[in-house]
């Protein structure tokens, strides 16, 4: 997130890559196969594709992402990929060296909730602009809306809510 926050000052120009069901885009090799194995009434069946759920899949994907993202500029976090720049020509330059590698790693992207050449943009539930990192209105309405805590287990409580943003309080 630190990265993030310094890329973003510099940056004009932003978008938002989000993969296509993540997961189900790994193959499993084919001597794992039966250790995804599941039951039904009419079979068995095994998966060809990293189901989510398994114990390694995340960990799996994101070694996946960083080499995929290594030496591109981007950053990725699991199947959200974020391209950020400072010119509009730059921008379409890094976007094509991305669909490229896309297309070599045989990663698809979800049209519908990818984002081009935006002034800010969302990004793991925080707005990214080229002043920096924002937090939400949403967030921030639903921190609001939190009661008033009346015991040390509910202050506690909403002092850990309250931490997530600490970064974007001054003297938190």
């Amino acid at each position: 997130m630190d990265d993030l926050l310094q890329s973003a000052k510099h940056t004009t120009f932003m978008s938002t890559i989000d993969l296509k069901s993540g997961y189900h885009q790994i193959n499993v090799h084919p001597a794992d196969r039966d250790k995804t194995a599941f039951v039904f009434p009419f079979g068995t069946f095994r998966y060809k594709r990293m189901p989510f759920g398994l114990r390694s899949a995340p960990a799996t994907f994101q070694r996946l992402m960083d080499m995929f993202y290594r030496n591109l500029p981007a950053m990725a976090y699991l199947d959200d990929i974020i391209v950020l720049s400072a010119t509009f020509d730059q921008h379409l330059l890094y976007l094509e060296t991305i669909f490229l590698k896309l297309k070599d790693y045989k990663l698809r992207a979800n049209c519908s909730k990818c984002h081009f050449a935006c002034s800010r943009v969302k990004y793991l539930g925080l707005w990214i602009t080229s002043r920096g990192i924002e937090v939400g209105p949403d967030k921030v309405s639903a921190v609001q809306k939190i009661p008033p805590p009346i015991n040390v287990k509910q202050m506690q409580s909403f002092l850990q809510t309250c931490s997530c943003y600490r970064k974007f309080i001054p003297n938190f």
